[in-house]
């Protein structure tokens, strides 16, 4: 389809939608948004590096404002049946900045690099800047976070050669526009893999390495998305087959080593002077007696595997297109929607194999398809064995919404069939992509901001 299309599309679809969701969620209501906020607030307050704590806890200082909204929006959050009244939201927006700092343990989150985090502290400081109370900051950080991640899916889809379609679908699945407008890593995660597609999609169309230029982009696209997400470092094996012999006098291969190796070097850093393990329910992770039990038992992890897939598999895709919210605020849509964006999706993803700018590319292909797996075989396995208890059955803290910057990439995966079309068909494939595109977007934009207003101020129920 049209870029300039794909990118009205795009624009008109989910701004508006993302926008309503930074001013309609209170803080603290999207998924670990908590933890995300007070990560960022500790770089601000100097920690580059999260701290570990004489008492095992991992974090840093944060303003003791940020606390103090939290306790008014906690028993909405935490009481099954309460909602957001107007005696509670008037009560939150009195929270002002403290000035006094508070060690907080936030152990999820003070393993992540500052990168992705430069909107929300952006938007932090120029709020405490100007003299904004912690509530209207917080808001003011998601909108920084709508731009930044807006700003890249339109990249993407002016660059991409192919596959807008089902690049457009996922960017305005529900899950995406609310973590556009969410303080964490997850919207730019998910805009810098469209960036991602978009350059990958470019190396295809011309059945040729990437440029100089392209590659140097897909190297630094997949530091920053393995620097937050470590799995995502597989996804480097594909630039292998688009990387040019030499970028002007150096080899090839050289923007790929800083792409490999900070990630780990942060990683490792991470794991011993950072991470601790988190504690939940009755599980106490343990990462060395997990690797001792995989050893002598080398099928355990293959097995928890398939059980968690098989019991939990289609939460899982639920939660990846639209499962909003924390604790005791979850916002589901209505049960058909969900089959409904993934057949609009698979219908996109069967037109962008009829796309001209798909060409034939097995090697390639066949690499990106390998990449796809290894990447989601390393979230489960990184889930195994730093959240799950030693020789469990399943993989715990898996959550659906870490999939969604991968089904980006499955445009990239599809044959090339489109040659042997005809001319009328090849024609209508533009209009038959925005009216998928269109159909599913106004319905999202429709449905989750009624859902929200009803869940989060009406009614619990």
């Amino acid at each position: 389809m049209p870029k300039n299309i794909a990118v009205l599309l795009f624009l008109l679809l989910a701004l508006p939608v993302s926008c309503f969701m930074a001013w309609a969620m209170p803080p603290y209501f999207n998924v670990d948004e908590t933890n995300h906020v007070m990560r960022a607030e500790t770089v601000l307050q100097g920690h580059f590096f999260g701290a570990r704590d004489v008492d095992g806890s991992a974090g840093g200082l944060i303003d003791e404002g940020l606390l103090e909204l939290l306790t008014r929006y906690w028993p909405v959050l935490s009481e099954p049946g309460r909602v957001a009244n107007p005696t509670v939201t008037a009560d939150a927006a009195t929270v002002a900045w403290a000035g006094k700092t508070r060690f907080v343990h936030i152990p999820n989150t003070a393993i992540y690099p500052p990168t992705l985090y430069l909107p929300t502290m952006a938007g932090l400081l120029t709020g405490k800047t100007l003299g904004f109370g912690v509530e209207d900051s917080i808001r003011l950080a998601r909108l920084a976070n709508i731009v930044s991640a807006a700003l890249l899916v339109v990249v993407a889809l002016r660059l991409a050669a192919f596959g807008h379609g089902p690049l457009l679908a996922v960017a305005l699945w529900p899950i995406c526009l609310a973590q556009y407008a969410a303080c964490s890593q997850d919207g730019l995660l998910i805009a810098l893999s469209a960036l991602y597609a978009a350059l990958i999609s470019r190396a295809i169309a011309r059945q040729a390495r990437a440029t100089p230029l392209e590659f140097i982009s897909l190297a630094l696209v997949t530091l920053l998305l393995s620097m937050s997400r470590p799995a995502n470092l597989v996804l480097l094996l594909p630039l292998l087959l688009v990387m040019p012999a030499r970028i002007g006098r150096i080899p090839g291969w050289l923007p790929l080593l800083p792409a490999l190796l900070l990630p780990i070097a942060w990683a490792l850093h991470a794991m011993v002077h950072v991470q601790v393990m988190q504690v939940h329910g009755e599980v106490v992770p343990d990462l060395g007696a997990q690797v001792s039990y995989m050893l002598r038992h080398p099928l355990a992890f293959p097995s928890a595997l398939v059980d968690t897939l098989s019991d939990w598999g289609w939460p899982f895709t639920v939660a990846m297109l639209g499962w909003i919210g924390w604790s005791q605020v979850t916002i589901i849509l209505p049960d058909a929607l969900y089959p409904f964006y993934l057949w609009i999706f698979g219908l996109l993803l069967a037109l962008s194999a009829l796309a001209p700018g798909n060409r034939p590319g097995w090697r390639l292909k066949t690499g990106m398809a390998l990449a796809l797996a290894g990447t989601i075989l390393a979230v489960f396995l990184l889930q195994y064995l730093t959240f799950s208890a030693v020789g469990a059955g399943q993989v715990d803290g898996i959550q659906g919404r870490y999939f969604a910057p991968l089904a980006l990439l499955l445009g990239l995966v599809m044959p090339s069939v489109g040659q042997r079309l005809p001319l009328r068909l090849q024609t209508a494939l533009p209009a038959m992509n925005a009216i998928l595109l269109a159909t599913g977007g106004i319905v999202t934009a429709v449905a989750l901001p009624y859902a929200v207003m009803m869940r989060v101020y009406v009614t619990a129920g």
